[in-house]
């Protein structure tokens, strides 16, 4: 294969209401870092706006030149970003009536228990925090001398605790998790309209880039809930390009990073989302990386993505499962640090490592070797 000379790349973040300018800047800094494990040394331009939903840079390195292009959601995001605790409780109960108190729920313990377990944690810290808020505030002030005070004054230390609870269950991200599943269960029974007009938008983005021969490769990188934003989006792309030999020797490339494709595809209603999923998995033109961690709980690690929800594979088709494997990357001791810190674990397939290994996200992106070469030398 010869050295690509540019290359198209579309990143979908995660439900993460952080925009595109934190994504520039962790870039920057990650392949920075990188540059001493892997020699790649990447020249990351300003980030520009490329239309409503769109910001761009580019990446310079070793004589490659891929225009780099962040699909942002965000704003829906903050839509749907829950903050006070009713909103939480709107939240749990959405949890519990579409994953748990349901049918499907023998589906999910079966494929993640974990993952199902995780979504619990937060209707935990909730009945927690309540239990507690409610006992500490009666307590100190059945304390007060004046009995008439007592009761104004437990109503006031209730809420200063359960807000006390409220901004550490922020800081330990435990309503993340939360937020997710309830978002992805109103989009599986069609309550967020908003996602359809961003995910045609999306696809007509992808599609251009695809029929633009100017582009040696195109890679579409999808992270977290990202990854069933890709789903619609490039089966939309796909029926968009009439000449399908733009398509041969893995010249487009999807590689979803810590996927949680279930949360949607394993609902009843989904069979839109299913369809798409089945039209990827008969595309064998279409090279289709899947990495996953199994320490990654946030994440449905090592699923197929298409057979786990009755789904089959066309031949020579469909997600290549493939693990990272985050413990050959770093040094054992900050590997060690690392696995305690659950949300920084889930956001690992886009930083800089400390060792070379089987994955790279900066030689997926910026690299001279197209992403199936690097695949044969990596495996």
């Amino acid at each position: 294969m010869n050295p690509i000379k540019q290359r198209q790349v579309f990143y979908l973040h995660g439900f993460d209401p952080r925009g595109a300018a934190h994504y520039h800047r962790l870039y920057r800094e990650q392949a920075e870092q990188q540059s001493s494990v892997n020699n790649l040394h990447i020249k990351v331009s300003a980030r520009k706006r490329q239309g409503e939903h769109s910001h761009h840079w580019q990446l310079n390195a070793s004589g490659t030149q891929s225009h780099y292009c962040f699909l942002s959601w965000d704003d829906i995001v903050r839509q749907h970003w829950t903050k006070g605790w009713g909103h939480i409780l709107s939240d749990v109960l959405c949890f519990m009536r579409c994953y748990v108190l349901t049918p499907n729920a023998l589906r999910y313990i079966t494929a993640a228990p974990k993952q199902l377990m995780a979504g619990l944690y937060p209707a935990l810290f909730m009945l927690l925090s309540l239990m507690l808020s409610l006992w500490l505030s009666t307590t100190l002030a059945a304390q007060l001398p004046w009995q008439a005070a007592q009761w104004p004054a437990g109503l006031v230390l209730f809420a200063a605790l359960m807000h006390g609870s409220k901004l550490a269950g922020n800081k330990l991200a435990v309503f993340w998790l939360l937020r997710i599943y309830a978002f992805s269960a109103r989009w599986a029974n069609g309550k967020i309209p908003e996602l359809e007009p961003r995910i045609s938008h999306f696809a007509g983005q992808i599609a251009s880039a695809i029929n633009d021969d100017n582009n040696n490769e195109v890679v579409i990188i999808a992270h977290s809930v990202g990854t069933m934003m890709v789903v619609p989006a490039l089966a939309q792309a796909l029926e968009q390009v009439a000449d399908k030999s733009k398509l041969h020797n893995q010249r487009v490339v999807l590689i979803t990073l810590g996927h949680c494709i279930p949360l949607i595809s394993f609902h009843p209603q989904a069979t839109r989302f299913r369809a798409a999923i089945r039209s990827l998995a008969h595309t064998p033109q279409l090279l289709w990386l899947d990495y996953t961690a199994p320490t990654d709980g946030a994440c449905f690690p090592l699923l197929n993505p298409v057979t786990s929800c009755g789904e089959h594979s066309a031949s020579d088709a469909g997600p290549r499962m493939l693990s990272p494997r985050f413990f050959t990357l770093y040094h054992p001791a900050r590997y060690k640090k690392l696995r305690r810190a659950w949300y920084t674990m889930h956001f690992l397939y886009l930083m800089a490592a400390d060792k070379p290994g089987p994955y790279d996200f900066f030689a997926f992106t910026a690299g001279p070797d197209a992403i199936a070469r690097q695949l044969k030398e990596r495996t």
